[in-house]
């Protein structure tokens, strides 16, 4: 049985009435602090919200039952649930309620409701649903005894919600009380309780969720309980299992539960005939104990083949058997395992393995399970609820598809080799699979066409708008023989059946071509092109074989993925097929739409006072719905919730109330506009409950909150006040001002920064932004843009890639493809970028030397005809290679370019130690940077490491399949630090004089932010230092202080705004004195960067020509930045080294635009430094010897005596350059 009660909309008061859908046997039971924080006030409207809610029910013996306890210092039984048979009865007696004040002993209440109020003498029913509805407004008196009280409650069956009211609860004991964090939730105050109506029904009768209650299944879970588990994660277990019985009817006609824990040995919990309700399942599984041990997998799985579906435990025939194993490390004994899990495949038993964390082994899951494709991980426990959608889809065939948009194709094998009846078969496959899904242009759409010797299109994606319509016209399709041009097949789908004319909807809408074949294609080369084509058009194409003749792996080069592969013994067994390719369909549905690389949880704060109307809050409504259109909703992909403001904040939806696009949607047409003041503190407020864990928020998600507004908050500061507290949680905010009416200031302190900040004109201009507000939500970076000058640059680069017996033929070749994608982006010749291919294995081979080809075309089809080796995996053999011959001269190697090597692998070397002596050998090498590629879960993390020059320059990726995605950022890599070089010094001085003011002195900051995020910090990179000067120099870090990029952007966000006057002397003059000393971490290697910038003249112009130019003579490269009008140009020019260092802003705005040209300069500035130039015009030099034997370099403005009392130790590099 289980409860669902709707409360539905709510406005001015009204509560709507429970649908028919709601079973009717609930017995209930509400738990009403009554303490002295309450007060008299408060405590009636708990009353209040009780009395709204029973008004929607039929109350009676047959239908609801309603008992009302009230706690403090003692319990009160008001009523018990057979007191009163009617709605007006029950009604009666919510209002006689007393406010008996106390202390808050929770714990007595939670142990009085269960021991007393679900007894038969006091209404309890054995066939109805138990549930508890905790109202609190604090901590328990007794905070141990209220945790042992919840889990005996648990452990009864109830269903218990807990709502915690104001600041003052506990979450983490609402946590406990409740049966699961789904199940807790919060208001502000006592006046908001009627806005968690929905949000309280769904979780009270999962609802929205309820996606199995036609399936008729017998499932087993066999689960870990050995001692690597510890008692939190196994409670976890239980939970998962918890919530996924929460999803099914549960009975001897409906669906039927069973457990067996093992560790040392076998523990039958309790048999599928156990317990025929919902409610008994969940208080069984409360109560299994943790019982410790090792891991004899193979002693569950053989219990459960012997035992748990006999006819004497329940189990039924023709229903479906599952078992579904759960563990977090190898069984004692695996071939046992695997044996007995063979045992159950043969029984026709579907098994399904779930490995939890590093410890479980991959080889033994997928011999547990029936196939892989019943196979899943996670990486912990916490993570375990990512898999409900996948099992519920699995178990009882619930369509992951529903609610959500996707335009499939079929494309039928109708070549001779198949025969009409065959034929025919894969007709009725096409029309059972049809009939799982929502038909319609806003739902799923599909298509159907056949392949011979030609392709015949039978009808497109729009041709067909109903589910009847669709089905009837696949039957009619004709069976026309011919050969297998599956090449024709792919090309048509490609050119025609995707088209907009042909109803393929736009790139938010995922495109899926699901091909059916019986061999091998005519022209297997052609095939595999037009397959490549596809998938690089984005369209997922899954490929299914049907019998001996088809080619495997002909099959995975059609198909994205090898996960999206499935074969079928024969067309008649087509059928077992079903369930898998709708999961496979409808998984990831739109590969596109996430938010940036990891999930994401995004509220909408929207105002709904008085001064919107309700046409322009309806606007507002359409602005969410367009925009959570444009991603993949679920709970491993982006969630969303919803807060209204104007009065008060008020919750419209969780993360966790709504699963699929389609429900958000329909809920955003049932929201109401409220109109009143703007308190959008409030909301604001309201938006911080979104980010707990009970209300769906995920520890690994972004956490982000749009807030649009038409006008200026009640208060401004407590609204500034109530952003913070947001930002502070983590939670990147965005503000969206409306109109004219709008405070600016306000709007800069609600959002997380300035990029965070929008305006339109108007509620009609919403629209235009939604691409700008989707990229500063998930910081959807652009990618990488190669520059000219690294395309075209003077580069050396060598793929060394490996080419051992475990890459595979086929692996091998997507390498080379990488290769190519990542050449097409250089400029070849003698004068720009070579490129250089070996193999190693067991032995290396140089494939094409760096000087062979200065000709793109012909340098790509050499890559495209490297041959495949096999072999051991000797990295280290290539790594000398590449370090003793690759750029040799006579192999091309160029002494003024710079030098890369990037190695590919799948897997560990054959000797460690001795890859590691060659990659430090080969590292050391001037100018040589080494990118280390490690594909699929073979390679050595600590190797790559070992391997690359540094952490960032290691790349990793799931399989072959997944290269592509590395390109731009591997190019990116190799054309980043200036030209190749790897080591930099960088100092900036950053002018905080009063003619600034903060605003413009933080736009100097985030100017500094973007210029470190582009380049590869570390003592092996680059470095950065950053201080400020005013009327006195302030030094936020040296150079040497931070080795991670992370901490310095950090950092710089906390350099002083010094104000007063304009000491630009004296910061160059401390850069000069402190911050470029070896002890505070600039390196005798290393290129040296001063970047000054500055709004205005310096107070001392010739100390600051003295101190640039005692800068410049020591070896640094000054870069000088003038901001506004108020720069002295010709100051600017004696600080720079030269005309080409200086630069200037309009304004402080403008400021980004110069990122690129700055850094380039900087670039610049290493490539001259570190290599000599012959001179045509004489440049005569003083020059200083000190005793050290370090050289000093003046000009006529400097003395020998400033150079002596400058040096402090510092080496010079002598540059020669044209001038």
């Amino acid at each position: 049985m289980r409860l669902l009660i709707l409360l539905g909309a709510i406005a001015a008061g009204v509560w709507s009435q429970v649908p028919a859908g709601c079973r009717s046997k609930l017995d209930i039971v509400f738990l009403l602090d009554a303490s002295y924080s309450e007060g008299s006030d408060n405590f009636k409207k708990q009353v209040q919200f009780v009395e709204n809610f029973v008004n929607q029910f039929n109350v009676g013996p047959d239908a609801a039952q309603f008992s009302v306890i009230t706690f403090a210092t003692s319990v009160h039984n008001e009523f018990y649930l057979n007191t009163y048979s009617t709605v007006s009865g029950v009604v009666s007696g919510i209002q006689k309620i007393l406010y008996r004040p106390g202390a808050t002993y929770t714990d007595k209440a939670l142990s009085y409701a269960q021991t007393v109020s679900f007894q038969p003498q006091h209404g309890g029913r054995p066939d109805a649903e138990k549930i508890v509805i905790v109202l609190t407004d604090g901590q328990s008196s007794s905070h141990a005894n209220t945790l042992t009280q919840a889990q005996a409650l648990h452990a009864s069956g109830a269903e218990v919600i807990a709502v915690g009211i104001g600041n003052s609860v506990s979450n983490s004991e609402l946590e406990a009380i409740a049966s699961d964090s789904n199940h807790v939730f919060q208001v502000q105050d006592f006046d908001l309780l009627n806005t968690i109506q929905n949000q309280l029904t769904n979780a009270a009768c999962q609802q929205a969720a309820l996606h199995c209650q036609s399936a008729v299944a017998d499932i087993v879970f066999a689960v870990d309980s050995s001692s690597s588990i510890t008692y939190t994660d196994f409670s976890k277990q239980t939970l998962f299992i918890k919530n996924l019985v929460r999803q099914y009817n549960v009975g001897s006609n409906e669906t039927q539960f069973s457990v067996v824990s093992f560790a040392s040995r076998v523990h039958p919990e309790f048999s599928l005939n156990k317990y025929p309700s919902k409610t008994q399942v969940v208080g069984a599984l409360s109560s299994i104990r943790h019982h410790l041990g090792s891991t004899h997998t193979e002693d569950a799985l053989n219990y459960i083949a012997n035992n748990s579906f006999s006819s004497s435990n329940g189990g039924r025939p023709g229903v479906d058997q599952w078992v579904i194993v759960l563990t977090d490390g190898e069984s004692t004994t695996p071939t046992e395992t695997a044996a007995a899990a063979d045992r159950l495949h043969k029984m026709g038993i579907k098994v399904i393995s779930i490995g939890i964390g590093k410890g479980a082994n991959q080889a033994e899951l997928e011999a547990i399970a029936t196939d892989p494709q019943h196979v899943y991980r996670v990486d912990d426990f916490d993570a375990l609820h990512s898999l409900m959608m996948n099992i519920e889809t699995t178990t009882c065939g619930y369509n992951a598809c529903h609610g959500n948009k996707a335009d499939i194709m079929f494309l039928l094998d109708s070549s001779a080799s198949e025969g009409a009846t065959n034929f025919q078969h894969q007709l009725e496959f096409v029309q059972n699979f049809t009939d799982k899904f929502d038909i319609g242009p806003d739902a799923v759409q599909i298509g159907l066409a056949t392949f011979s010797t030609k392709p015949h299109g039978y009808f497109w994606l729009n041709t067909y708008q109903n589910k009847t319509d669709l089905v009837n016209a696949t039957g009619y399709v004709p069976y026309l023989p011919g050969s297998t041009f599956t090449d024709l097949g792919l090309q048509f789908a490609l050119n025609e059946s995707f088209t907009t004319a042909h109803g393929a909807r736009d790139a938010s809408v995922p495109k899926i071509l699901v091909v059916l074949t019986d061999g091998q294609s005519t022209d297997p080369p052609a095939t595999a092109v037009m397959a490549d084509q596809l998938h690089r058009a984005g369209i997922k194409v899954i490929t299914i074989g049907i019998g001996q003749n088809v080619h495997k792996s002909e099959l995975t080069v059609i198909a994205t993925d090898r996960n999206h592969v499935f074969t079928a013994t024969d067309f008649k067994s087509l059928s077992t097929l079903q369930t898998d390719l709708q999961l496979e369909t409808c998984r990831n549905e739109k590969p596109n739409t996430e938010c940036g690389d990891k999930p994401a949880d995004i509220v909408f704060v929207l105002d709904a006072s008085g001064s919107e109307g309700v046409e322009n809050f309806k606007k507002e409504l359409n602005f969410t719905a367009e925009f959570i259109k444009g991603f993949q909703v679920g709970p491993q992909h982006v969630q969303f919730g919803l807060v209204t403001f104007s009065n008060y904040g008020r919750s419209e939806f969780y993360f966790n109330t709504y699963k699929d696009l389609q429900s958000i949607l329909h809920k955003l047409e049932t929201i109401n506009y409220s109109g009143g003041s703007t308190h959008t503190e409030s909301g604001l407020s309201s938006a911080k409950f979104h980010f707990y864990s009970h209300h769906g928020a995920r520890p690994n998600a972004q956490k982000i909150a749009i807030v649009l507004t038409d006008g200026q908050s009640y208060s401004t500061s407590r609204t500034i006040q109530k952003a913070n507290d947001l930002k502070g949680m983590g939670v990147k905010v965005i503000s969206v001002g409306i109109g004219s009416s709008v405070s600016q200031t306000e709007l800069n302190g609600i959002a997380t920064d300035l990029q965070h900040v929008f305006n339109v004109t108007d509620f009609n201009a919403l629209n235009s932004i939604q691409y700008e507000i989707k990229t500063a939500a998930c910081a959807v970076p652009n990618p990488p843009v190669i520059s000219p000058e690294c395309g075209s640059g003077l580069s050396d680069i060598v793929f060394l890639l490996d080419s051992s017996g475990s890459e595979t033929r086929l692996n091998f070749q997507k390498m080379l493809t990488f290769v190519q994608d990542f050449t097409r982006q250089f400029d070849i010749g003698p004068k720009n970028a070579q490129i250089g291919v070996a193999t190693f294995s067991s032995d290396v081979h140089e494939r094409i030397k760096l000087n062979k080809y200065s000709d793109k075309t012909a340098l790509l089809a050499a890559i495209s005809g490297i041959p495949y080796d096999a072999g051991a995996t000797y990295t280290d053999e290539g790594l000398q290679y590449a370090r003793t011959y690759a750029f040799l001269p006579s192999h091309g190697g160029r002494a003024n370019a710079s030098r890369i090597v990037i190695v590919m692998t799948d897997g560990q070397s054959m000797n460690h130690a001795n890859t590691q002596r060659e990659a430090t050998a080969l590292k050391s090498q001037p100018n040589m940077k080494v990118i280390a590629i490690g594909i699929g879960s073979g390679v050595n993390t600590q190797e790559l490491n070992s391997i690359a020059s540094d952490p960032q320059h290691v790349f990793t990726v799931a399989n072959f399949d997944v290269l592509n995605k590395l390109n731009s950022e591997l190019t990116f890599t190799s054309c980043q630090t200036c030209g190749f070089i790897q080591t930099a010094d960088i100092i900036f001085a950053v002018d905080s004089s009063g003619s600034e003011g903060p605003v413009n002195f933080q736009k100097q900051l985030d100017f500094v932010q973007t210029f470190v995020r582009d380049l590869p910090v570390g003592p092996n990179n680059v470095q950065f230092s950053v201080l400020s000067f005013g009327s006195t120099v302030q030094n936020n870090f040296y150079l040497n202080q931070f080795s991670d990029k992370r901490p310095i952007l950090d950092a710089i966000q906390q350099t002083d705004n010094v104000g007063g006057s304009t000491q630009t002397g004296e910061a160059l003059q401390y850069i000069r004195e402190h911050n470029i000393l070896s002890a505070n971490g600039a390196r005798s290697n290393s290129s040296l960067f001063v970047i000054v910038l500055t709004d205005g003249a310096s107070t001392d112009k010739a100390a600051t020509l003295t101190q640039a130019n005692l800068l410049k003579a020591m070896g640094a490269t000054v870069v000088a930045v003038g901001v506004g009008s108020g720069v002295d140009k010709a100051e600017l020019n004696s600080i720079a080294s030269d005309p080409n260092h200086v630069f200037n802003a309009q304004n402080f705005d403008a400021l980004q635009t110069l990122k690129e040209d700055v850094k380039k300069a900087a670039c610049d500035g290493i490539n001259t430094t570190m290599v000599a130039v012959p001179s045509t015009t004489p440049i005569v030099l003083d020059t200083t010897t000190t005793t050290d034997g370090e050289i000093y370099v003046t000009d006529a403005a400097t003395t020998t005596e400033e150079i002596e009392k400058a040096k402090d130790g510092i080496f010079v590099h002598i540059s020669v350059t044209n001038v």
